[in-house]
């Protein structure tokens, strides 16, 4: 991308040389924490279309999913290195990858700073589609293995005071649509470019 100035050598993600380990299943995205304690692994348990990619580009390999989510947590230093990877990225230095958007997690309950706010929008112009999940506290007191998984067109009646630990939590179900109706967009786009180009 024109006017993106890639980070230096020592502040970008390495890609992945061989498919990424440990996935178990072939996933519909990746989850890309862009720092530790970002919450992709917990994420990743949530979203049944997903997998942890472990901190680094997926290669592509063996049919793997070329599309992934970044995760950072909403402080300066987590949106920082978002937006140094955004800047990979962009610049064609992440390999065959595809970024779909950047997810936030609240760092804690209550209000976000003006700050935060405003970093927050300007990495959205790189990221594209930007996501924010608010601070669950109940995440804290069990193991991600632990948690209810959202899976597509499962419906599930949101009750007034259900367990949060067994039922998926709204802002999860909306974050797992709407990040499959983008995977639907980017797909679709790619399928009428590719017809269109075979055309004579």
């Amino acid at each position: 991308m024109a006017g993106v100035v890639p980070p230096p050598e020592d502040r970008r993600a390495a890609v992945w040389d061989r498919p990424v380990p440990g996935s178990g299943r072939a996933p519909l995205f990746w989850l890309m924490g862009v720092h530790g304690g970002a919450g992709a692994t917990t994420l990743a348990r949530l979203l049944e279309p997903a997998a942890d990619c472990w901190r680094r580009w997926p290669a592509v390999l063996n049919q793997e999913s070329p599309y992934v989510v970044l995760v950072a947590r909403e402080t300066i230093p987590g949106l920082s290195r978002a937006h140094e990877l955004l800047r990979q990225h962009r610049s064609g230095l992440a390999g065959p990858s595809s970024v779909l958007g950047l997810i936030i997690t609240a760092a804690r309950p209550g209000r976000v700073p003006a700050e935060i706010r405003r970093y927050r929008e300007v990495i959205g112009v790189l990221a594209g589609n930007v996501w924010r999940i608010d601070w669950h506290e109940e995440w804290m007191l069990v193991e991600p293995e632990d948690l209810p998984v959202w899976v597509p067109g499962e419906s599930s009646p949101v009750k007034r005071r259900s367990d949060p630990l067994l039922t998926v939590s709204p802002d999860i179900r909306e974050l797992g649509d709407s990040i499959l109706d983008v995977v639907r967009e980017v797909v679709s786009s790619s399928t009428d470019y590719q017809e269109t180009k075979g055309q004579p």
